[in-house]
């Protein structure tokens, strides 16, 4: 590896390190301020120390296990919200009756325990591969939060610039003359890095940036006399610290005496913190893939965080994940290794042994804009160029998402978030069309070969059958697309009455209730127009919702169950056979055919004529089926045996059709069965005979050729005419 490789390397990763680290251990200030209050404000020290020791596990179980190098976990405020929630309950509530050092005492061990317990959920989420839920979320969903994310850094950056909140009654505060001084050169920072970021593609650009804006602060400051005592006291620095070491030991010493009684009390609230850290970890790494362009495997990263929070608990430190803002920091820094996730690790024991102070000298107004670059790097990304990348639908959704962040606050936005996700699934999936293409009986043929009368019969009244496939989850969004489809059949005066309409739900995943409802309609729909309704290919499942409604069975036999489309096919086109010919007729045309010996006479000689008992293996899938078969009565059944053992029906074919024609003229093996569903009476010709035909008659020879052209021509323009129904 170049020099110049290893220090695009090895440079930006401790920079982001230092920076992530600063933060981290700033944070850890913060959140512990949150829990160690009031009766607990003497220990916060110690406070402080817990949250450290969490971040430099966090840090260090990232170093080795992160399946990306900038990503990084760290203590998280859902938890310590939770946490403080139950601090300042035992403070408020006299009958617990706990000193100062017995609460102390208390609170580090339900920290650990509340990390173990989020671990061991976080750990079976992934388990059960529950993570892939997220898959689900829709992407302006995740842009939102990423807005929403953008907006809180920014926020935060001005808290930690100006040392008060960033809310409407504060607001005048920021243009005091002691305030602007605090804050306008983190925003001249922020914006300016942005410029040169978007134009400048270097590893050295933010380090380099970094530097030189801390060599000018405090270049400017020893120029108007300002020493670093005083440029700490006035609020320019992160100092001051607490000074020595912040190490507390472990809670395991305190166990003895816990309360266990009391910290069951809050089993609600924790159940309410593990779901919400849950959706929260998920939303993170949602949105790191898009941010850092690398696809997670969202189980195993449950499993990872799992572990790593149980390590956690047992040093009695707070619950914790992935974070965004300095995972995504580290990567627009330009870290590419794991020493990002070490040097975060590194700093962070410092202070947990040393104390705080060698980060004093950082000041405020650089790390603020850094964050604050950040933030509006990501609200620039999801309100400007997304503005031109997202329909406006979309778009919205974003928007509506960072509005209620910004109003409400994180967990109101993730609520909302989440409710879209259902609203925009239902919208979208509501625009897939249930019905996935439309047949009828004139386009769309049973697998019974039929005489040429039958055949023409069928087609003149095939309008009367319509075949609808149906898709997918059917549920109230879609349910209602099938009845106004049937009622616009039902309209049309150019097409025959509707007799049989024919449903098919092989490709069905489930239904809900309202599409129980929508066939409740259907059936007096039925009823009312004189129309029979097939349902076919009913999975088990939906068959039983549909006899506990009380569809099946119907006593008028409007409503009926078949096992395939092509059963119920059959069983429509036999129902128009019977409704217009006569059943001396339909004896006529099934009984026995002198069709072939009338026609080739003069080739009787060459034919064998067999008779075939009931269920018997005329040919055999695999295997030569010898010559042609030309059945003169009875019924046969082509059928394919699958490699799992079924047995798919083809073809059921009568007298007048023909069998065994493709594998004799191209020399291949049968590629399905012939079986016998009744006596049948056929003429045989053999391959041994065919050879003898072309040599000895050729003329009759070629007229029997053409008849097995038309043959197959015939079913072929049947095949073309199916398709082009399918691709309407």
């Amino acid at each position: 590896m170049s020099t110049k490789s290893s220090l695009s390397n090895i440079i930006p990763s401790l920079i982001a390190g230092t920076i992530s680290s600063i933060i981290i251990i700033v944070s850890a200030m913060a959140l512990s301020a949150l829990v160690f209050t009031g009766e607990l404000s003497t220990y916060l020290p110690q406070g402080i120390g817990i949250l450290l020791l969490g971040s430099l596990i966090f840090a260090l179980f990232s170093a080795f296990t992160a399946s990306f190098p900038t990503v990084i976990s760290a203590p998280q405020d859902i938890p310590i919200a939770i946490l403080a929630l139950m601090a300042a309950t035992l403070m408020s509530n006299p009958i617990h009756q706990m000193n100062g050092q017995e609460m102390f005492q208390f609170i580090f061990v339900a920290i650990g325990l509340t990390s173990i317990l989020v671990g061991i959920f976080f750990y079976l989420l992934g388990k059960f591969k529950l993570g892939k839920l997220v898959r689900f979320i829709p992407f302006p969903v995740v842009g939102g939060f990423l807005a929403g994310t953008g907006w809180l850094i920014v926020v935060f950056s001005f808290s930690m610039m100006t040392n008060f909140d960033l809310n409407l009654p504060n607001l005048s505060k920021l243009f005091s003359t002691e305030i602007l001084i605090l804050w306008v050169p983190g925003v001249l920072f922020a914006f300016t890095l942005l410029f040169l970021s978007r134009r400048i593609k270097h590893y050295l650009l933010v380090p380099g940036f970094l530097i030189i804006s801390i060599v000018i602060f405090y270049g400017i400051a020893f120029t108007v006399g300002l020493s670093f005592e005083q440029l700490e006291n006035q609020g320019f620095l992160l100092g001051p610290f607490p000074a020595g070491g912040l190490f507390t030991g472990l809670p395991l010493q305190y166990i003895p005496e816990f309360n266990w009684g009391i910290f069951l009390q809050f089993t609600p609230a924790l159940v309410t913190m593990m779901i919400l850290n849950a959706i929260s970890v998920l939303f993170n790494y949602s949105g790191l893939e898009l941010t850092l362009k690398h696809d997670f495997d969202l189980d195993r990263e449950l499993k990872i965080t799992g572990f790593n929070n149980f390590l956690v608990g047992i040093a009695g430190a707070s619950p914790g994940y992935v974070t965004v803002s300095e995972s995504s920091m580290a990567y627009a820094i330009g870290a590419k290794s794991r020493l990002y996730s070490a040097t975060v690790a590194f700093f962070c024991g410092i202070a947990l042994i040393f104390g705080a102070k060698i980060i004093s000298f950082f000041p405020k107004v650089i790390l603020g804009g850094l964050l604050l670059n950040l933030g509006i790097s990501f609200l620039v990304e999801w309100l400007y160029d997304s503005w031109f990348k997202l329909n406006k639908g979309d778009y919205l959704v974003v928007v509506l998402i960072l509005v209620v962040v910004g109003i409400f606050g994180f967990l109101e936005g993730i609520a909302v978030g989440l409710m879209m996700s259902i609203v925009l699934f239902v919208m979208n999936y509501s625009k897939v069309d249930v019905i996935k293409y439309e047949l009828s009986g004139q386009t769309f043929h049973s697998n019974v070969e039929r005489s040429e009368q039958l055949k023409q019969l069928i087609d003149s009244h095939g309008e009367q059958i319509f075949i609808l496939p149906l898709q997918g989850y059917i549920f109230f969004g879609t349910s209602n697309r099938i009845l106004d489809r049937i009622q616009e059949r039902l309209d049309n005066e150019d097409i025959n009455d509707l007799k049989y309409l024919i449903f098919t739900f092989n490709q069905v995943t489930g239904i809900d209730s309202s599409t129980i409802n929508s066939f409740n309609k259907l059936f007096i729909l039925a009823e009312n127009k004189n129309f029979q309704v097939l349902f076919c290919s009913l999975d088990s499942e939906i068959k039983r919702q549909f006899e506990v409604e009380g569809l099946f069975p119907d006593s008028k036999n409007i409503f009926q169950s078949f096992e395939d489309l092509d059963h119920g096919l059959e069983w429509c086109e036999s129902q128009i056979i019977r409704e217009n010919i006569s059943d001396k007729d339909l004896a006529i045309d099934g009984g026995e055919k002198d069709f072939f010996k009338s026609r080739f006479a003069e080739l009787v000689e060459y034919f064998e004529y067999q008779n075939i008992p009931k269920i018997s293996i005329i040919i055999e899938q695999e295997k030569d089926p010898g010559g042609i078969y030309f059945l003169i009565s009875g019924r046969i059944t082509v059928q394919l045996n699958s490699d799992d053992g079924k047995q798919i029906r083809l073809k059921s074919m009568g007298a007048g059709t023909v069998v065994g024609e493709v594998s004799l003229y191209l020399g291949s093996k049968a590629s399905a069965s012939v079986m016998s569903d009744m006596d049948c009476k056929i003429y045989f010709l053999s391959k041994n005979n065919f050879q003898k035909l072309n040599i000895e008659a050729p003329e009759k020879a070629a007229e029997l050729h053409t008849y097995i052209v038309q043959l197959l021509s015939d079913r072929l323009a049947k095949s073309n005419a199916t398709i082009k129904a399918l691709m309407r």
